[in-house]
């Protein structure tokens, strides 16, 4: 299947389709349009993974051939960095043998620089880029209508007006980080996913339909074992440094770099550190043999405590709670104990 010259170029061509099936989809249902989006892109990492540098390339130009004509210019430049350079990159990776986690790691590194660098760029790509851009200025509006419903609420239900402002003064505060986090922290996360999407896409894919598209992609490890560099620390250490002492520093521009650098590091190691919090989670799941209705019940208990999760994924870096337990001694037992019955025999 797919493994002739006529065959694969058939197989390219559905790939393409595939992917301006998955993109139109995408702007139709926003709730799912990052999954779907994902979707769309995993045919770019089927085939650059199966079939090589040549057939990703065709199918890269009939992708953005298609997508050019049937959505913009600027449509199709965005798919450059948001799914063909991450594809490719870590199809290229893990054929040249690299361990999964540390190909995706490293593709996930490299997409989101590059994919930083391209929004600077985006304006000029036309309406497509500029709606991109408006995300932020989407969620200072949001900052204001949240106040004028709290005041309103307040003024129709005459609760307390300090607790009123205390809540309004916390949602102010935590929308200004969110917009801190526009663009590098959102398009981590994108690629975040993106990149698991391809991945899992790829091992179901081999499993399936492995030997007629020539694909064999290695299972990643267990998640319960999932851990990353303890060096993942000094992100954590740096970002809280620069963003709760960006006041030390002036002028006002430098104060404002500092912060906005110094929130992405955090949010972005945060995100990390949740992801092996829950991933020691799940390792006493399997210790201690917890049934799968409980695993469900406690996982979504688990996802309500995020910041609990976070600490637990930092404190791991030292503490270490999947090391190996040393197995105790037996106690020794006199020659009396020995004679004696038990009180419960």
């Amino acid at each position: 299947m797919f493994q002739t010259l006529r065959q694969r170029t058939i197989g390219t061509t559905l790939m393409a389709g595939w992917t301006l099936a998955g993109l139109f989809l995408a702007s139709r249902l926003p709730l799912l349009g990052a999954v779907l989006m994902a979707l769309a892109g995993l045919p770019a990492f089927l085939v650059g993974f199966a079939w090589g540098g040549v057939w990703f390339v065709i199918y890269g130009f009939l992708t953005l051939g298609l997508t050019g004509w049937f959505n913009g210019t600027g449509a199709a430049v965005l798919l450059i960095p948001l799914v063909m350079i991450p594809a490719g990159v870590l199809a290229s990776l893990l054929k040249a043998r690299l361990l999964p986690m540390r190909a995706l790691g490293l593709t996930l590194l490299l997409a989101t620089l590059i994919s930083t660098a391209f929004w600077g760029v985006l304006p000029l790509l036309g309406e497509g880029g500029t709606q991109l851009w408006g995300i932020k200025n989407h969620l200072v509006a949001q900052k204001e209508v949240f106040a004028g419903q709290i005041r309103e609420f307040q003024k129709q239900n005459g609760t307390d007006s300090q607790s009123a402002e205390l809540l309004l003064e916390h949602t102010k505060v935590w929308i200004d980080f969110l917009i801190l986090l526009v663009p590098v922290t959102f398009i981590f996360a994108w690629h975040l996913i993106s990149l698991g999407v391809f991945y899992a896409g790829g091992v179901l894919m081999a499993s399936r339909l492995g030997l007629g598209l020539g694909l064999a992609v290695e299972p990643l490890p267990s998640f319960p074992t999932w851990r990353f560099g303890w060096n993942l620390i000094w992100l954590f250490v740096g970002g809280w440094l620069m963003f709760y002492g960006a006041d030390m520093f002036e002028p006002a521009s430098i104060q404002d770099l500092f912060r906005s650098i110094g929130a992405n590091c955090l949010a972005i190691s945060k995100i990390l550190y949740f992801i092996v919090g829950l991933s020691i989670v799940f390792f006493y799941f399997d210790t201690y043999k917890i049934s799968p209705p409980n695993r469900i019940g406690l996982s979504f208990l688990a996802l309500l405590l995020t910041n609990l999760l976070v600490w637990l994924g930092i404190i791991d870096v030292w503490a270490d709670f999947r090391a190996p337990k040393t197995p105790k001694a037996p106690e020794p037992r006199s020659d009396r104990d020995d004679n004696e019955d038990s009180f419960f025999e």
